[in-house]
This record gives structure tokens, C-alpha cells and sequence, in this order.
């Protein structure tokens, strides 16, 4: 890969993952904004964000041809299908609800952890992408095994997440855009 093809990719994808960061910080705010009196609102927000999350990463797959991640792509079906499925049937209980948002975390975090592998040979800051699969590998294992939780924690315990995870996006996006501007070092 050229320099030139390598700076032009971390660019894009940097942008791709500060616009995923800022997005799910935004989700985090509006969820611990709302009254949360009822699943209809939670449910719609998380199929909303989980839908455009999707789209974005199915988006930057075809936007990117120099680098194709397959992981990247089946990350996006999966955050669309998971957000069709929360607005389709928007009369889930909170157990539902939890299960479908710690599946969707658990494939979504073990699909980053995959990509961050893939790219620590070309990109200094994979340690971050990988911290960010595991945060949501570990929410989704975390929802999934106590899908009982209250469904106030349950949003709490989501926005938090969301936060984190967005403001880990983010930092991985600025990393990558900076190894935009500096001349690509490849790591052995």
C-alpha cells in the first residue's frame, strides 16, 4: 500500500469512527435525558441509533474499496437487522430488550475485537479498537446474563455504555486521523 492510499484510508476510516463515536455519545445523553417511562421510547431510540450505526458501517465498507473488512460489513447487518427488529416490535418487555441490545453489543464488541487484531500490523492505535470490542463484548455478556435488571438500571447501565463506548470511538477516530497527516509507519 502507498503512502498516499494509507493516509487516505486512515483518514476515511477515522471519520467513520469519530462520526459512530459521536453518535453513540449522543445516544448515551438523550437515554439518561429521557424520562424513560416507558420501552416504546428506549426501544425506538436504540433501533433508531442501531440502525444508523449499521448503515455508517456498511456505508464506510463500500465508501473504503483500498480496504475492505468483512468484519466492518457484518458488524453493520448485524447493528441494522438488531435495530429493524427493536422498531418492528416495539412492545418488547425490558428482558427482550436487554437480550436484544447484549446480543447485539456481544457480536458488534467481538467483531471489533477481530478488526483491532487485523489492523495492529498497519496501525499504531489498535490497542484503543481493541478496548473498545472488549467494553462491548464484556456490556453485552454483562446484559445477556442478567437480562433481569430494572429497566431504569437497564437504561443507566445503556447510556453509560453508550458514553464510554462513543468517547473510545472517538479517540480511535482522532488516532487514525492523525496517522492521516503523518507519514505511515508500519509496525512489525
Amino acid at each position: 500500500m502507498s503512502d498516499a492510499s494509507g493516509r487516505k484510508m486512515f483518514k476515511h476510516s477515522g471519520t467513520a469512527l469519530l462520526f459512530r463515536g459521536i453518535l453513540a455519545v449522543l445516544f448515551g445523553f438523550a437515554i439518561a435525558a429521557l424520562p424513560v417511562s416507558t420501552v416504546f421510547a428506549l426501544v425506538f431510540v436504540f433501533g433508531v441509533f442501531a440502525i444508523v450505526d449499521g448503515l455508517t458501517n456498511v456505508a464506510h465498507y463500500f465508501y473504503d474499496p483500498s480496504r475492505h473488512s468483512r468484519w466492518s460489513l457484518i458488524g453493520g447487518f448485524i447493528s441494522i437487522a438488531a435495530g429493524l427488529v427493536a422498531v418492528a416490535w416495539p412492545g418488547m418487555t425490558a428482558s427482550a430488550l436487554a437480550v436484544l441490545i447484549g446480543l447485539w453489543a456481544l457480536i458488534l464488541g467481538v467483531s471489533e475485537i477481530i478488526l483491532a487484531f487485523a489492523a495492529r500490523s498497519t496501525m499504531s492505535g489498535w490497542p484503543v479498537w481493541l478496548l473498545t470490542g472488549v467494553v462491548t463484548a464484556l456490556f453485552g455478556l454483562l446484559v445477556i446474563v442478567n437480562p433481569g435488571l430494572g429497566f431504569l438500571a437497564m437504561a443507566g447501565f445503556l447510556a453509560a455504555f453508550a458514553v464510554i463506548a462513543g468517547l473510545l470511538l472517538i479517540v480511535c477516530g482522532i488516532r487514525l486521523r492523525r496517522g492521516a497527516r503523518s507519514p505511515l509507519v508500519y509496525a512489525n
